[in-house]
């Protein structure tokens, strides 16, 4: 399972990429990492410290109206004893801007879940 930071479940959060990761984006917003985040294309992948977080704070996609601009975290599930960019169940094609396959496959590399 992993949950990504969208706005409104369908959409990528994007900020300034002038800012600084951790310090400038993360960290106000109440959100604490367990590594070092790493960049594909002009998204960030953040393992996310659940322990430092407060996960409550934040709305889950199934708690908000649909077609929302709000922030959520949209959970996936993958099956098997191996994760591969195929074990995911049913996925959209897009989390704007990107192919869903082209974001979970660069996940499954990376090995960040």
């Amino acid at each position: 399972m992993i949950k990504i930071l969208t706005i409104g479940g369908t959409t990528l959060w994007k900020e300034d990429q002038s800012l600084a990761v951790e310090t400038d984006i993360l960290h106000p917003n109440g959100i604490y990492v367990e590594a070092k985040p790493f960049q594909w294309k002009d998204a960030y992948f953040c393992k996310v410290d659940t322990s430092k977080t407060e996960m409550n704070d934040f709305y889950q996609w199934d708690e908000i109206p649909k077609q929302s601009d709000m922030f959520c975290w949209r959970t996936f599930y993958a099956f098997g004893n191996e994760l591969t960019c195929d074990s995911w169940l049913p996925i959209p094609s897009y989390l704007e801007p990107y192919p869903c396959k082209d974001l979970f496959r660069c996940i499954c590399d990376q090995e960040v879940i």
